[in-house]
């Protein structure tokens, strides 16, 4: 049950990042934040989309979870 868990918010956290990736140059674009701010943004939620990414692939659901091969 904790590696579904895990696996999903894993998940979760890599999609909350990528929306932030999406974000920082419509933001930069419509001139609500600077361009040392959309750059900031920009490296901590690419680094953030990979980590949690590769994260979310390295983590093992139970044998139970995947079902029967056929």
């Amino acid at each position: 049950m904790k590696s579904r868990l895990l696996k999903g918010l894993l998940g979760g956290l890599a999609l909350i990042s990528l929306a932030a990736c999406l974000a920082a140059p419509a933001l930069y674009f419509l001139g609500r934040v600077t361009e040392s701010g959309y750059k900031t943004a920009f490296l901590i939620a690419s680094i953030g989309y990979f980590v949690f990414a590769i994260g979310r692939g390295f983590v093992r659901t139970a044998p139970s979870a995947r079902g029967l091969m056929p």
